[in-house]
């Protein structure tokens, strides 16, 4: 009667009281990526770059700085004696640099495709940190189920524990086999300790990615398990080649090298640089005028521009082969991510609706045995750390899942899946 007893217990503890649930709030991966956009300091540096870069464009296109003057010619005795010279020698000047017609929308256009990098540059970081944010969010997603099903071995075993010293007590069992669940729940013991300290460092993790204190405790994360994601390989690529940022930005490295190919072709033709000159400044009247006309004489272009244009129609190349290159590594990283998705789809499947079914059957009657003083200590433990472990390569493969699926988010340049509470 008491063998009975003592299998129901077992079994009861083992079905009902096994689990163990947190008190802390729930944390949201929404909250934190948008957390993360806004106070993220790289994210911020890199939009403050972009907007320097936008306050360039104006620039670029506007002409030269006119340069003013003042001229005494011809003055007698030392040259500072400047009173002595005459009133028509007194001359005031204002010059001005016109570059060949062209020349100032182009480098306007470079400007422009410039920041339109930047643009794209920002655009990749904020890619990169929710990424990151996602990443050490599934990261101490898994910590805590490991503490979590740490906790419930151990509470498995302190209940045989208990068990076997009444079976110890009647003569049931060795005091080998104690020792043995004894040292089973140290090591539980020890490994929890060791998980709730690397749960600390993964919360700092996070907490420096908000721009937070990185001692500040974080809520427990919470993970969708819907693995319903499917993926098609040329929607994919498509998607790839319209948003990933650094495709994008190798793009409009080909724009820029093309306007820079045809500012470099304009060098050949002069640019202009006019002025006028007002005599007797110090008459008080208006005195005879000087205009004045120069240009620039590419004299030296076999040598000089010649040589800008084939560098530039050598970065245009270079810019289009490097294009290619990074097509051609953007699809291979998409290809390969969308396959480690639908492995680990797999993975979860065969954990949830076979092994783990099975294993849980398993250990059930091996706990009746145990109790009933039929079965083996040894067979009991191992089918519980099976179990253990597989309900702990379930969560590995959740993880891994949504872990590919936010590297194919980043790789791809959007939001694949859509950000879950």
């Amino acid at each position: 009667m008491f063998r009975k007893i003592l299998a129901a217990f077992l079994v009861w503890i083992f079905l009902f009281n096994i689990g163990f649930t947190y008190s802390a709030d729930s944390l949201s991966l929404k909250a934190l990526v948008e957390e993360a956009q806004k106070n993220n300091p790289e994210i911020l540096a890199a939009r403050k770059r972009w907007e320097a870069s936008k306050a360039r464009i104006p620039q670029a296109k506007s002409l030269d700085d006119p340069v003013f003057g003042l001229t005494f010619e011809k003055t007698p005795g030392s040259p500072f004696q400047l009173q002595k010279t005459a009133s028509e020698d007194r001359m005031l000047s204002i010059a001005q640099f016109f570059p060949f017609f062209g020349k100032l929308p182009l480098k306007g256009k470079i400007a422009l495709v410039e920041s339109q990098m930047f643009a794209l540059q920002y655009k990749d970081k904020e890619l990169e940190i929710i990424n990151r944010v996602k990443n050490g969010y599934f990261d101490l997603f898994m910590n805590y189920k490991e503490i979590e099903l740490a906790r419930q071995s151990l509470l498995l075993l302190e209940n045989i524990a208990r068990a076997s010293e009444a079976r110890y007590s009647l003569g049931d069992m060795s005091q080998e086999e104690i020792y043995k669940i004894d040292a089973e729940i140290a090591r539980l013991n020890n490994t929890i300790r060791n998980l709730e300290q690397e749960r600390l460092s993964k919360q700092t993790r996070l907490n420096t990615l908000l721009n937070k204190d990185p001692e500040e405790n974080l809520g427990i994360p919470e993970l969708n398990e819907d693995v319903s994601f499917d993926s098609d390989s040329r929607s994919l690529y498509q998607a790839t080649l319209l948003n990933q940022p650094e495709l994008l930005t190798f793009s409009y490295a080909i724009e820029k090298n093309k306007y820079a190919r045809d500012l470099a072709k304009k060098s050949f033709f002069p640019d202009l640089m006019a002025g006028i000159v007002q005599r007797g400044i110090t008459t008080g009247t208006i005195g005879p005028w000087d205009l004045m006309l120069s240009f620039t004489l590419p004299l030296w272009f076999w040598t000089k521009q010649r040589y800008q244009v084939k560098e530039a129609i050598a970065n245009l190349e270079e810019a289009e082969a490097a294009y290619k290159v990074m097509e051609n590594r953007a699809f291979r990283e998409v290809k390969d991510l969308a396959v480690k998705i639908e492995v680990a789809k797999n993975k979860i499947r065969l954990y949830k609706t076979s092994l783990i079914p099975i294993l849980e059957s398993s250990i059930n009657s091996s706990l009746s045995a145990y109790a009933s003083g039929k079965g083996d200590f040894m067979m009991l433990l191992d089918s519980q750390r099976m179990l253990v472990e597989a309900r702990m390569d379930y969560y590995r493969a959740l993880v891994e899942y949504n872990m590919n699926l936010a590297d194919l988010e980043r790789s791809v340049g959007i939001n694949l899946s859509g950000v879950k509470k």
